[in-house]
This record gives C-alpha cells, sequence and structure tokens, in this order.
C-alpha cells in the first residue's frame, strides 16, 4: 500500500535533485577517461562476480577507479572485498545516507558507469547526485541524468553491458 507512494515521492525528490544538478559536461571514452566510477547492484553472486571483473579490467588499464556496490538487503554480507552499502543505511525513499555512499557522489570522476539493470532507487539517486563528467548506464524509465543509456535485451547481464559499453564507446572520437 505505501510502496505506490514511496515510488512516487522517491520520483519527485529526483526530479528535483535532477533541476538543481549542475555539472560541467565532457564526453569520454574508456581510453580517455582517468578516474572511473563503478556504481553496481551487488545482492547477486553473478552480477557482484562480473562487475569486479570489469573493475579489474579497467585497473589493468591504468585506470583509478572508485567502487561502489548496493547490497538491497537488510545486512549487507562481512568484509565485502570493496566499498558497499545496503538497504538499512537509506531512508525511506530510497535515499542513500551512508558515509561511503555520500562521499562516492562528491567525487569528480571522469567517467561514471552505472550498472543497475534492475533500477535499484540508491543507485539511481547516486547516479543522478554524482557530479562524473560524462555518465552512462542501462536504459531505464525514470527520470535520469545520463549522457549515454544501453539498451540489453532481457536475461543478459553485466558482462553483456560491458561488452556493448566497450564497443560503442569505441565508437566515439574525441577532438
Amino acid at each position: 500500500m505505501l510502496a505506490p507512494l514511496r515510488a512516487l515521492l522517491f520520483k519527485k525528490a529526483l526530479r528535483e535533485l535532477l533541476t538543481s544538478q549542475k555539472r560541467a559536461r565532457q564526453v569520454h571514452t574508456l581510453d580517455s577517461a582517468r578516474t572511473v566510477g563503478v556504481l553496481f547492484d551487488a545482492t547477486s553472486e553473478t552480477a557482484r562476480k562480473e562487475s569486479l571483473e570489469f573493475v579489474r579490467s579497467l585497473e589493468k588499464q591504468g585506470k583509478k577507479v572508485s567502487v561502489l556496490g548496493f547490497f538491497n538487503d537488510k545486512k549487507a554480507p562481512e568484509n565485502p572485498a570493496f566499498d558497499s552499502f545496503f538497504l538499512k543505511e537509506t531512508s525511506w525513499l530510497g535515499q542513500p545516507k551512508s558515509d561511503k555512499a555520500l562521499g562516492f557522489s562528491n567525487e569528480k570522476l571522469d567517467l561514471l558507469l552505472t550498472l543497475n539493470p534492475d533500477e535499484l532507487p540508491p543507485l539511481v539517486w547516486l547516479a543522478a547526485k554524482s557530479q562524473a563528467a560524462f555518465k552512462i548506464g542501462f536504459a531505464t524509465s525514470r527520470p535520469n541524468d545520463f549522457d549515454i543509456q544501453l539498451e540489453t535485451p532481457e536475461g543478459k547481464g553485466i558482462r553483456y553491458f560491458t561488452e556493448q559499453l566497450a564497443l560503442y564507446l569505441g565508437k566515439i572520437v574525441l577532438k
């Protein structure tokens, strides 16, 4: 009963955040970006594994990568190998309130990659709040601040998304 009201209030707050948002936009590719932020849903083992695999490949390319995972559970697993937050560290509307999440949203990044196929509100909020110069995420029905959205077929995971990401960003010619 309260879920539709919560979703409506979240959408309204998100629109207000987006209208007040001022950021310096600049196109980046995987090659041109020096600092990359990766936001991802860490709830499932598969998504977590594929996301961290992608992060390691970016680090091998010499990128400075900031990682933040979200566990859509009341309690996070003990000692994850990456910065994370969980459901209890969000407000009733779904806005993150943990220090790690707020710190991540304030980082100056060249490129923000949001690996959030399920449109989880805390990750949507952080992506919108981020000051990254170039933002990329899954195609979404919610209001957002993405510069590029990639639509992926149902059932395809993070690995498919990152392959498509590399393909499309590889076609961008920077002047």
